[in-house]
């Protein structure tokens, strides 16, 4: 059995070029939400992983390749797949579902197979489209892999652990896939999308030769915003810093790299394993800059000394705000003067990226202000501005279901890009909210003034 994994666009080629066009010196200045651009990493790593078991599998990246609908059915009807694979985050749900009507109308024969964040948090709304067949819950290497096997065999499925599907006109719901260990899995399959194109991306923006990686899963924070505990789970889980490695030096090696930035949650959250990290690239001499994600409560200097020394350049921190009201509400769990002094101590070392958002829940115009003064006052090197939504699967999220803020059934996914307020759960008019929004990043990267 053929299986054929979609990354669908999070825009055409006409809306990507003008977000390219009209956010120009936002994106340059660091804000990544105007342009999502990222490798699919999820899907590579199932398609490495299935290639390694023996599986005819492949993955059509159309965000990088800008490919439309007719292209999709054109490549569908020329590849005709027995099995497609289709990953959706919150925002890309309404284009995984018509890639899975494209699919049905070029191949009514094919199980059409729905994973990732939304059909992980909501299984049932998800198949209860004419056009999936099945849907993943969770990490998706073992489950596929299950799938496909029990396909060719003709045999039951029941015992897939993460798998839902349609019996006898019932939605059966599973729990979440079992946790991988990760470091059983192979490398992801760098080969099988079009990595040359996020390193052009990534040259244009950032002037070096590099790519996104992930050499972790999981976090175990309580963040009240965020989703990503529901496909990744709580416990952080690692490759060995050996096979971290290996990738890096074979990636340097195949794309003529110089950087790399690390996109799991948190890098370092273990003492020994950064260091030993840091180690081997180190006697491996293996000439590269990286960049990673980090709390400001988990830098510590003698450790960025010894991963300034391997390579790193520039630490990414989850900041959010400056108002110590909204930091409890997004259950950061780290105070003002936490994030003053992790940045003092960081700047001695490397570039400093930060994320911020306004229009947290309850938030007011006082508190933005205090947002976008701190952000002033740590004088970072770059930030990435957004605008709170609600996604679902988080805390925030869950607590306006219950109180009535906001109805599940309006709550559409392609509205969902952080840029504009569609979900307002802050005291200030959605207006003012873009408005500030809008002047927030025009000064960080315009040097335009803000009028509070």
């Amino acid at each position: 059995m053929k299986l054929m994994l979609i990354n669908p666009a999070f825009f055409d080629k006409d809306e990507f070029e003008r977000r390219c066009s009209s956010f120009n010196d936002w994106v340059k200045g660091g804000n990544l939400y105007p342009l999502a651009f990222e490798p699919p990493l999820g899907l590579a790593s199932i398609v490495g992983y299935l290639k390694s078991k023996g599986f005819d599998a492949s993955l059509l990246d159309m965000q990088a390749l800008l490919m439309n609908e007719r292209e999709l059915a054109d490549k569908l009807h020329e590849t005709r797949p027995d099995v497609v694979g289709i990953t959706a985050m919150k925002s890309t749900f309404p284009a995984a579902l018509r890639a899975s009507k494209i699919t049905k109308s070029v191949l009514s024969d094919a199980k059409v197979v729905l994973g990732g964040a939304h059909p992980t948090i909501e299984p049932r709304a998800t198949l209860e489209s004419r056009y999936v067949d099945f849907v993943v819950r969770g990490e998706g290497e073992v489950v596929i892999e299950q799938l496909m096997t029990e396909l060719e065999k003709g045999d039951s499925i029941d015992r897939i652990e993460g798998l839902c599907y349609k019996q006898n006109g019932h939605i059966i719901i599973k729990n979440k896939s079992p946790l991988i260990d990760i470091n059983l899995l192979p490398m992801p399959d760098y080969a099988s999308f079009p990595a040359i194109e996020y390193i052009k991306h990534n040259q244009s923006l950032r002037g070096i030769r590099c790519i996104s990686v992930l050499a972790t899963r999981g976090c175990p924070y309580p963040c009240s915003f965020c989703a990503v505990k529901q496909t990744m789970g709580v416990k952080w889980r690692t490759k060995s810093p050996e096979k971290v490695v290996d990738e890096l030096e074979y990636l340097t090696n195949e794309y003529n790299l110089e950087g790399f930035w690390f996109k799991d949650s948190i890098l370092n959250m273990n003492r020994k394993w950064i260091s030993q990290l840091c180690e081997e690239i180190i006697k491996r001499e293996l000439d590269i800059v990286w960049q990673c994600n980090t709390r400001v409560d988990l830098i510590k200097e003698e450790e960025l000394k010894l991963m300034v020394k391997a390579g790193l350049t520039e630490l990414d921190l989850g900041i959010e705000t400056g108002s110590p009201n909204s930091l409890k509400t997004l259950k950061k769990k780290v105070s003002i003067e936490q994030t003053k002094e992790a940045v003092r101590i960081a700047k001695k070392y490397v570039k400093v990226f930060g994320f911020f958002m306004i229009g947290i829940p309850n938030e007011t115009l006082d508190d933005v202000r205090m947002t976008f003064e701190l952000a002033q006052e740590l004088e970072l090197d770059r930030s990435t501005w957004s605008i709170f939504q609600p996604l679902p699967g988080s805390e925030l999220y869950e607590t306006a279901l219950k109180n009535g803020v906001i109805n599940k059934e309006d709550w559409k996914c392609d509205e969902i890009h952080f840029t504009k307020c569609k979900y307002n759960l802050s005291r200030i008019p959605t207006e003012e909210i873009e408005r500030l929004y809008s002047e927030i990043n025009d000064y960080f990267y315009k040097d335009i003034e803000v009028s509070f």
